[in-house]
């Protein structure tokens, strides 16, 4: 089981982080989140997935991360941190996320996960019309 946090802003699709998550075969039991882009420390915080248990370790420890974890950086930063810190393990999915903050402003995949950031609802209609469509494309699928 996975805990997904998506922002708002973020066009997602559920499906393909589904199809991502079972291409990755992590094993069961085990406390992991998903690094998600290329950029900077490799986890924005656009999206963010976990395994139960790497919830559920959090949960039981995050006062450690209260007492040793500086506050410089954003919230994913901090996460991050705090999850490496307590002793998360993680896999690496590029394909997760484009950003608009790691210079990634296509929407024209057919296997990204998610797209961030669109505030106008033209804009994030716009990014999940051309997503849609790529998959559409690919898979042969009438427009």
């Amino acid at each position: 089981d996975w805990t997904v946090k998506v922002d708002a802003d973020a066009v997602f699709f559920p499906d393909r982080l589904r199809w991502h998550i079972e291409a990755l075969r992590t094993p069961q039991g085990s406390p992991v989140y998903l690094r998600n882009t290329f950029f900077k420390f490799h986890f924005l915080g656009a999206i963010e997935v976990l395994t139960r248990e790497a919830v559920d370790l959090y949960f039981e420890r995050a006062g450690e991360c209260d007492a040793h974890v500086g506050k410089q950086g954003g919230e994913d930063y901090w996460l991050l941190s705090c999850l490496e810190g307590i002793g998360v393990d993680y896999q690496t999915d590029y394909q997760l996320l484009n950003d608009k903050y790691a210079a990634a402003e296509n929407c024209n995949s057919d296997w990204v996960v998610a797209y961030h950031f669109y505030k106008k609802v033209t804009e994030w209609n716009w990014c999940h019309t051309a997503a849609v469509n790529a998959w559409k494309a690919k898979n042969g699928v009438p427009q």
